[in-house]
């Protein structure tokens, strides 16, 4: 048998542990509600873990070093605060949805009741292409893992990746995903803790750092403009990121009340300095001048040079899980708001039976149509965060005024969204893109703070205690 197809039973066997796990999890899960929630049910380690199995991404071992690779000491900061700030920051939102939203189910449960329609449609299209696109983000990485640690051609890495994941998510939805975190978050930490190390025993910090000198000085320089950028605008970009992911949403609804500020705040600490381990191995690539065939792979690629056979399977394993995690919970993110937001509005008296037949049959369509978005490998992760970063920032502020302030007028939120993306891509395609993603936050700001001042309106909180409640009587 070819090593070609000795590593794809390898990775077959990895994922069959992932699918016996959740099987057995699946077994317990009966209602729609435990498939795409299960409100208030998570503590501080559930809930943790679930946090950090998901948020650690293919993009925080993947491109948190592409960042690093490319801005040198200020790009591995501002890429873990990129996610670390924006976690933190979601804290005290997650509090307030448990007090104004006590019964919803997804983030477009608050928008449905909160705003008016068009602001809904708007934030649910808007929602639906994020998802696709970060969704891509993780194929890509899972592709490019499996080409440079195991030689597994790109297309089957990213087909052999879905499969596994789409069979284990689709068995039991949420509690699947979050039942198996605990695992995989174990194994991304084995990446964190031991990789690293094991690379730089055998390269030697300072070699590393006179290379470093040598041949990229800017990459140490802590007042470098396009670093300071990044530094500025990633946490803009990751805070528009959690606001709108549904994925957060979930969790702030299934963990407990009296822990969700506690949980959220140690999950953002926790997961800063995840990007910032695995982003020395760039470094290492900087200073010993090895340049991977993609800059989205100097990771696994230092990892294989340097740390010897065990650090490029410990990398595999656990960057994979990461992956795995982050795909899972993306399928039963977006598979909980189209049935919540799209499917229920058609189908209003839908029993507990026909939901759960249609979330699972929907996890696998969208794992499919994730699968072939993934394939053409169109750019690189960093640069579809970006990209999806002006989207991001245009949702900042309706969604923190909308959860706070009574004031925000609906038409307001409205005219920030839009005007804040079209300027936003203006200024990224002719300026930069991070300078995009600064000005779709300033703008949304700016339109939804001014434009609600001089037209306020006075929303009425108690509308918000009837979102889900119809969700309820269907069970």
């Amino acid at each position: 048998m070819s090593s070609l197809w000795i590593n794809v039973l390898i990775i077959l066997a990895l994922g069959a542990v992932f699918i016996i796990s959740s099987w057995y999890i699946s077994r317990k899960v009966s209602s729609i509600d435990e498939y795409v929630g299960g409100r208030g049910k998570l503590g501080v380690a559930f809930g943790t873990t679930s946090l950090l199995a998901f948020w650690i991404t293919g993009n925080t071992v993947m491109a948190g070093p592409e960042a690093a690779y490319n801005d040198g000491i200020l790009g591995a900061l501002g890429y873990a605060a990129l996610g670390g700030v924006a976690v933190i920051a979601f804290a005290p939102l997650a509090k307030r949805i448990h007090e104004v939203v006590p019964n919803g189910r997804t983030v477009g449960d608050f928008f449905r009741h909160r705003f008016d329609t068009k602001n809904y449609n708007l934030f649910i299209v808007l929602s639906l292409v994020w998802v696709f696109g970060f969704l891509m983000t993780q194929g890509i990485g899972g592709g490019l893992l499996l080409e440079q640690v195991f030689d597994i051609p790109y297309e089957l890495a990213v087909i052999l990746t879905f499969f596994i994941v789409i069979v284990y998510s689709t068995m039991g939805g949420f509690s699947s995903v979050t039942g198996l975190a605990f695992f995989q978050v174990m194994l991304i930490l084995v990446v964190i803790v031991v990789v690293p190390p094991l690379v730089y025993l055998t390269v030697g910090v300072s070699p590393v750092y006179e290379g470093m000198q040598a041949f990229d000085l800017g990459s140490l320089d802590l007042l470098a403009p396009a670093g300071l950028l990044l530094l500025f605008a990633g946490p803009i970009l990751g805070i528009g990121e959690v606001f709108m992911d549904n994925t957060f949403w979930q969790r702030a609804y299934a963990i407990r009340k009296d822990k969700v500020t506690q949980i959220f705040s140690l999950s953002g600490i926790g997961w800063f300095f995840v990007p910032i381990a695995v982003a020395t191995l760039a470094f290492v690539a900087i200073g010993t001048q090895q340049a991977p065939k993609e800059v989205n792979q100097v990771a696994p690629f230092i990892a294989e040079i340097y740390g010897g056979e065990f650090a490029s399977w410990a990398f595999l394993i656990g960057v994979w899980a990461a992956l795995a995690s982050s795909i899972a919970a993306l399928l039963n993110s977006i598979t909980s708001l189209i049935l919540n937001d799209i499917y229920l509005k058609f189908k209003p008296k839908a029993t507990n039976d026909q939901q759960l037949s249609f979330a699972k049959k929907l996890t696998i369509a969208i794992g499919v149509l994730g699968l072939l978005v993934s394939l053409p490998k169109i750019t690189s992760m960093l640069q579809m965060l970006f990209f999806l970063g002006v989207v991001n920032a245009a949702l900042i502020f309706p969604i923190m005024y909308g959860l706070f302030w009574k004031k925000l007028n609906p038409n307001m939120s409205f005219v920030a969204a839009i005007s804040a993306i079209i300027t936003g891509y203006i200024v990224y395609y002719s300026v930069g893109s991070l300078q995009g993603v600064v000005v779709s936050g300033y703008v949304s700001f700016l339109v939804c703070w001014v434009g609600s001042m001089l037209k306020p309106d006075n929303f009425d909180w108690k509308r918000l205690e009837l979102a889900g409640v119809g969700q309820e009587e269907n069970k």
